[in-house]
C-alpha cells in the first residue's frame, strides 16, 4: 500500500469516526445527548401576521421558523429557530422542558414515526441546507431572498412528511410560499437519500414537538482537520 493509499485510509476512517461520533453521548454543552432536556421559551413565528400559511387538512396555519430563546444549559439566552414536528398539539407559552430524543421516538405522545417517517423529514432539511435556506443547525439567514416564503415552504414539506394533509396549491396556501414549496421539493433536484446530521426531536408530552440538531464535539472537527492537512502534504511530498 503507497502512501497516497494509506492517507485515504485515514481520511475515508475519520470520516467514518465522525459518522459515528454523532451516536455518542455528546454532553459538552449539557444539552446534547439524546435522553437530556431542554428548556426554551417560545418567543413569535419569524415575520408575525406577515408569516406565510399553509392549508392543512382545510385550516389555514401559520409556517415558517419558530423562534424561541434557550433557558438551560450552555446556550442559555440564546435565541433558537426551529420548525414543528407534530399538528397534534399548539406551541406553549412560557418555559417548557423539552425532551432531546430520536426523531424515530417522535412525537410525545406516540404513536411514533419511525425510520421512514424520521428520514424524510431528514432530506427535506438536508435539502434546504444543500440549498442554503438553512445552515446545519437549522438557523438561517434573514435577509435573504423571500426568507418568510422558504422557512413556510420547509415547514409544509415537514408537515406532509409526517403525514399532515397539506394542500400546498389550496388558496389558503400563501402564494410566496407556493413557490419556494415548488423550488424546495422539485423533483428533477431533490434528493430523497439525504439526510440532516444530528438530527433528533425535541418533545414535550403536552405540547408542539420541535425539531434539534446534536452538535458534534469540538474535538471531532478538529482530528478530521489534522488529518486532512496530513492527506494534503503527503499528497505534495508523492507529486
Amino acid at each position: 500500500m503507497n502512501k497516497m493509499t494509506v492517507s485515504a485510509a485515514m481520511i475515508l476512517t475519520i470520516a467514518a469516526g465522525s459518522t459515528m461520533a454523532e451516536n455518542l453521548p455528546l454532553n459538552f454543552d449539557n444539552t446534547s445527548r439524546a435522553g437530556d432536556t431542554l428548556q426554551m421559551q417560545f418567543e413569535t413565528i419569524a415575520g408575525g401576521g406577515a408569516a406565510g400559511r399553509v392549508n392543512v387538512g382545510g385550516n389555514n396555519l401559520q409556517a415558517g421558523h419558530i423562534v424561541h430563546t434557550i433557558m438551560s444549559g450552555a446556550q442559555a439566552g440564546s435565541p433558537f429557530s426551529t420548525f414543528c414536528v407534530e399538528l397534534g398539539q399548539n406551541i406553549g407559552n412560557g418555559v417548557l422542558t423539552y425532551g432531546i430524543v430520536d426523531l424515530t421516538d417522535a412525537p410525545m405522545p406516540g404513536p411514533t414515526y419511525g425510520q421512514f417517517v424520521a428520514d424524510s423529514v431528514s432530506a427535506v432539511l438536508a435539502n434546504a441546507l444543500a440549498m442554503g435556506w438553512i445552515d446545519a443547525r437549522l438557523q438561517a439567514d434573514t435577509g435573504q431572498e423571500n426568507y418568510l416564503g422558504r422557512m413556510g415552504a420547509i415547514q409544509a414539506a415537514i408537515w406532509e412528511a409526517v403525514g399532515g394533509d397539506v394542500q400546498i396549491g389550496s388558496p389558503g396556501t400563501s402564494l410566496f410560499v407556493f413557490d419556494a414549496y415548488n423550488e424546495l421539493m422539485d423533483s428533477q433536484s431533490f434528493d430523497a437519500s439525504s439526510r440532516m446530521t444530528g438530527l433528533r426531536a425535541l418533545v414535550n408530552p403536552t405540547r408542539q414537538d420541535m425539531l434539534y440538531v446534536v452538535p458534534l464535539p469540538p474535538a471531532a472537527f478538529a482530528g478530521a482537520g489534522l488529518l486532512a492537512a496530513c492527506f494534503g502534504v503527503r499528497i505534495l511530498r508523492r507529486r
